[in-house]
């Protein structure tokens, strides 16, 4: 998903990317490598008359009164188009500007594309007092469209306490020494900048600007630049990745070629969530939601700073080794994306210390909340739901959990009278208000991945006997599908049912299936039709596990513990009535158990591992060196961002879409992010990594690390993972 994800903001991006098309197409990107760039570039007009110059600034100045957001949509269109020029500088500009004062004079002439504007995130620059004005001396350097721009707003050292602290100033070209200087991206023009005591009064000092909100700011944009950057690469490595053929076939039929992509849609995809996010804070800080100054404000700005250009350069690199020797040549317009992504990246200022920033925040004040905003008109439907859910915790415990079963609020996306046939929105509402009301509703464990599967494909006998009793909590289930010789390769599986009288007689093995030692029912896949397709004639079961025959012995696995079994099936009959779904159909009824298996891996933290507050509380109780903080950080931020891709994904799944690739992307991200935090964790103990006592911080952290290694392996396999977002979500052909 690209950053917009609102009907109103997908309108938006497509309407920018249309210009972008239209005016920046790849042969004009080529010609300004070899040619200067006009001032105002040809498209400047046209952006103009669609009000993008002034989307995020105020009604009162000749804007359209948008937000960061809608900006940030905007920006990673150009960014996935490389427009060349300032537009992105002076947008950036003119969002510090308008941070200060909404109605300052100098933004209309920005709105309306009559001036732009440029920034710089560093400088040499100082001031002094003489009088009632301030003398500015020094150099900025490397200052992104500074030659083109008639305004500047650069940071000053030295601005006294009559300015509040602030140190930005907005300083006029024609009172400045602008050197042109050669760029990397000479599609983003740079300048070094000097001024030699030039006098500014007080009006030209953006004092309500603190440091950390133009960080914010500068940061979130350029991450919303970065981020279309990182997607044009993924999308072209891909496209390409179809058509090139080696071999005798596409190389992104090829495993190395077809992970290479997958794993540039998950990075972009995690950075694209972080950009947004931090487009969002600054956002709720407009509408008075939340303060500028806030850490939570500094924390989501510091995520995206960390992921975004790393992404870009990440991608666009990946992009030029997919395309081989072509992809390193002149005319292709993988030089263009590289050299935009290195200047991006330089843009942010020290890499280093954007990671700092994330540990900083975390650690002292706490993350940002994942929320999600809610439109005022759900107000109404929040209080009936606070409401039910406070007649609820009045009933006694007792009897909770068969009121909230029956009132379908466990699964309340379900249909009715499983569910409450719950809207994306209403769900938020209800998740939201049963965790702020400390109500806790029934634990579904493995079921909650096998529900679904029965409210979709079951008889109303099925339902009635199963549904019930689970939403209460009191059935247990465990899930019958791994094999010894069928893990990923699910529908290899070898477990046979041979039709009988009345029902039908299984015989195979089934491995690592969790809890079947506790568990009254499971869920089973068995061939039926042996000379099918594999993928066809295997049917899905419903077995008691008290049935004759069913052997469950406990798995010990690497931590000492049997959370998994290895369960044998000797010859069990298991009635007609108890196949769900049509015979011969069991692998579209097990993709609908697995989706909803991914979607629940990918956005839960059990117990037994890591978690990214255990983490962020055991960082900001140890002493650790820079790199070490800079590590913890860069874990901090993506642990953060993959919890945002997941919200972002499941607004998605809920809504009807197709959920298993985005869960897959979840589940790749969250789960080797949690193997690091206990890696981290136990190296940094040094010889006390040895010990094992889970009484102590090293033997529970330990324990984690050893519990970590499966999370890469059940539910899919990250390789199985990779394949699933290369085929099904970027369209890269299936292995033979």
């Amino acid at each position: 998903m690209p950053i917009a994800i609102s009907p109103e903001h997908v309108d938006l991006a497509d309407s920018v990317r249309a210009l972008v098309a239209r005016v920046a197409p790849a042969e004009v990107l080529h010609e300004a490598l070899e040619t200067p760039i006009p001032n105002p570039p040809p498209y400047w007009k046209a952006a103009a008359e669609q009000g993008l110059q002034g989307l995020h600034l105020a009604e009162s100045v000749g804007g359209q009164g948008f937000g960061i957001l809608e900006l940030s949509v905007v920006l990673a269109e150009f960014g996935y188009g490389a427009v060349p020029g300032p537009f992105v500088p002076s947008a950036i500009a003119s969002a510090l500007i308008a941070a200060h004062d909404p109605n300052a004079q100098v933004l209309s002439g920005l709105a309306a594309g009559e001036t732009i504007a440029a920034y710089a995130i560093d400088s040499g620059l100082t001031a002094t007092r003489q009088g009632d004005a301030l003398v500015i001396r020094g150099e900025v350097r490397a200052v992104p469209a500074a030659a083109q721009a008639s305004v500047l707003v650069l940071p000053v050292a030295g601005l006294d306490s009559a300015t509040s602290g602030a140190e930005w100033v907005v300083l006029d070209a024609d009172t400045l020494e602008i050197e042109p200087v050669q760029s990397v991206d000479p599609l983003r023009p740079v300048a070094h900048v000097r001024a030699n005591a030039v006098e500014v009064g007080d009006d030209r000092v953006l004092s309500n600007l603190s440091r950390s909100a133009a960080h914010a700011l500068m940061s979130t944009l350029l991450s919303a630049e970065a981020v279309g950057v990182a997607r044009w690469a993924t999308d072209t490595a891909s496209a390409y990745a179809k058509i090139r053929e080696q071999f005798g076939r596409p190389i992104g039929q090829f495993q190395a070629v077809k992970h290479k992509c997958a794993n540039m849609i998950a990075v972009t995809e995690r950075a694209t969530a972080a950009a947004w996010d931090a487009a969002r804070a600054i956002d709720e800080v407009a509408r008075g939601d939340s303060d500028l100054e806030g850490a939570h404000i500094d924390f989501a700005a510091a995520v995206a700073a960390t992921l975004a250009p790393a992404a870009a350069q990440r991608c666009a690199e990946d992009c030029i080794q997919v395309h081989g020797g072509i992809g390193f040549t002149w005319e292709h317009d993988t030089n263009v994306y590289y050299r935009r992504a290195l200047v991006i990246a330089a843009s942010f200022g020290r890499a280093a210390d954007y990671p700092q920033r994330v540990v900083d925040a975390a650690t002292a004040t706490g993350m940002r909340g994942i929320d999600i905003d809610l439109d005022p008109d759900t107000e109404k439907l929040r209080e009936e739901i606070r409401a039910e859910v406070a007649a609820l915790k009045a009933i006694a415990r007792e009897e909770r959990n068969t009121a909230i079963a029956e009132a379908g609020w466990v699964q309340p996306h379900l249909p009715k009278p499983w569910g409450r046939a719950a809207t994306p929105i209403e769900q938020i509402i209800i998740a939201q208000e049963f965790a702020t009301g400390r109500v806790k509703r029934p634990q579904m464990g493995i079921a909650a991945w096998i529900i679904p599967s029965i409210v979709a494909f079951g008889t109303d006998e099925q339902k009635q006997r199963f549904l019930p009793p689970t939403f209460r909590g009191e059935m247990i289930w465990c899930q019958l599908f791994s094999e010894p010789g069928a893990g990923s390769d699910l529908a290899s599986l070898s477990t046979k049912a041979t039709k009988v009288d009345g029902g039908w007689r299984i015989t195979g093995q089934k491995i690592w299936t969790t809890g079947a030692q506790f568990s009254q029912w499971g869920a089973l896949l068995a061939r039926t039709n042996p000379s099918a397709p594999k993928h066809n004639g295997i049917t899905y079961f419903l077995l008691d596990m008290a049935s004759e025959g069913v052997e469950v012995k406990p798995l010990r696995e690497l931590t000492g513990n049997a959370m998994f079994n290895t369960v044998f099936i000797d010859d069990v009959f298991v009635p007609d009535d108890m196949v769900l779904g049509e015979v011969d159909r069991g692998w579209e009824v097990s993709r609908n158990t697995l989706t909803a298996e991914r979607v629940s891996i990918g956005s839960s933290e059990p117990p037994f591992l890591p978690s990214l507050d255990k983490f962020v509380e055991f960082v900001g109780e140890g002493h650790f060196d820079q790199i070490e903080q800079n590590r913890a950080g860069q874990l901090i931020a993506e642990g953060h961002a993959a919890k945002l891709l997941n919200m972002r994904s499941t607004l998605l799944t809920l809504a009807g879409g197709d959920a298993m690739p985005s869960a897959a992307i979840s589940k790749l991200l969250s789960m080797k992010t949690g193997q690091g935090y206990a890696e981290f964790a136990v190296s940094s103990f040094g010889t006390d990594g040895v010990l094992g006592d889970e009484q102590t911080p090293q033997g529970i952290w330990a324990q984690f690390l050893l519990a970590s290694r499966a999370t890469t392996i059940y539910g899919g396999t990250s390789e199985v993972q990779l394949n699933i977002i290369a085929e099904r979500l970027l369209g890269l052909p299936r292995d033979p």
